[in-house]
């Protein structure tokens, strides 16, 4: 088997059935799988993996994890390379899976991620989001860089694709809530490795956060990022001007594509993911200094 496509589910809706269709009309020239590893759903996610030719395993939903349902996936693969995609994306095209692949022909590349391009109904100030950072231009992250683009935001599992035997050595970390992708690839660049960003590979895909959620969502990305994937090379500049810049160019964004109208939710959506970065990243710090006595204590 060349390439196992892995996907996590829970209560996926009628749109998975689109996701599957586009996902077995790839034009791709060798073998694939595809696992689906559903986490408790009670709608009709299984009934409509079941008219497709998939391997589904199912878990209770209090057991899952961003890593360690990742990791089980792979565990249960037959792949030489893994490919991750999540439920609530749709590759754009049928080359998606080929462009995806074409890039391990370097044989210095262990991971190449695709870009992200939001549905059209995604909220204005999440649309940009997308745009800031995933370019429409490839681009080889290496360790030892002069700079890196956008802090490497980019680097995400909802589209990817990982050699299997990288992934062996390494793993996906079970300790951190979310951002599981970007402490893998902070490890793996660590080791000599490369990583692909690959523009042509895309996927639709976005959320429709509140902004409570937004909040609550980049407490658990900011007590994730400190605990494990702080360390993942950035760009240059300080982080301040790094924020300024990101606001200057989003109201550029929203006047150039007739949204002045949501700078108000705009700038309380980014107070909000602000906010809740610096609160999670204070708690991570907290709980790895915690966690650090305890095994002072016991060792």
């Amino acid at each position: 088997m060349d390439v196992s496509i892995i996907i996590l589910t829970k209560n996926a809706g009628g749109s998975f059935e689109s996701l599957l269709e586009r996902i077995f009309s790839q034009q791709y020239d060798g073998e694939f799988e595809v696992l689906i590893t559903d986490s408790g759903s009670t709608d009709e996610t299984l009934t409509i993996a079941s008219r497709f030719p998939t391997k589904a395993t199912q878990i209770k939903a209090d057991e899952f994890h961003h890593g360690k349902t990742r990791n089980l996936g792979a565990q249960l693969s037959c792949g030489r390379v893994l490919v991750y995609i999540t439920q609530d994306a749709l590759p754009l095209k049928d080359d998606w899976l080929a462009k995806l692949a074409d890039s391990f022909r370097e044989p210095e590349v262990a991971m190449v991620v695709g870009r992200q391009i939001p549905w059209q109904s995604t909220k204005p100030p999440e649309k940009f989001f997308y745009a800031y950072s995933f370019p429409p231009f490839k681009i080889k992250v290496s360790p030892g860089a002069s700079d890196y683009y956008h802090d490497n935001v980019f680097i995400s599992n909802v589209n990817s694709a990982i050699r299997k035997d990288v992934w062996q050595q390494f793993r996906f970390s079970e300790s951190i809530t979310m951002v599981e992708d970007k402490e893998f690839a902070k490890r793996i660049l660590a080791a000599g490795w490369s990583i692909i960003y690959e523009p042509d590979a895309a996927v639709y895909h976005g959320h429709d956060f509140g902004l409570r959620s937004i909040f609550e969502r980049y407490v658990d990305y900011g007590a994730s990022y400190s605990r494990g994937a702080k360390g993942l090379p950035k760009s240059g500049g300080s982080a301040v001007g790094k924020a300024s810049n990101y606001l200057a160019e989003e109201f550029r964004y929203l006047k150039r594509n007739g949204y002045l109208k949501w700078l108000p939710y705009s700038l309380l959506y980014e107070a909000s993911k602000w906010l809740g970065s610096c609160l999670g990243q204070i708690m991570g710090k907290m709980y790895s200094r915690s966690d650090g006595d305890h095994r002072r204590e016991t060792h």
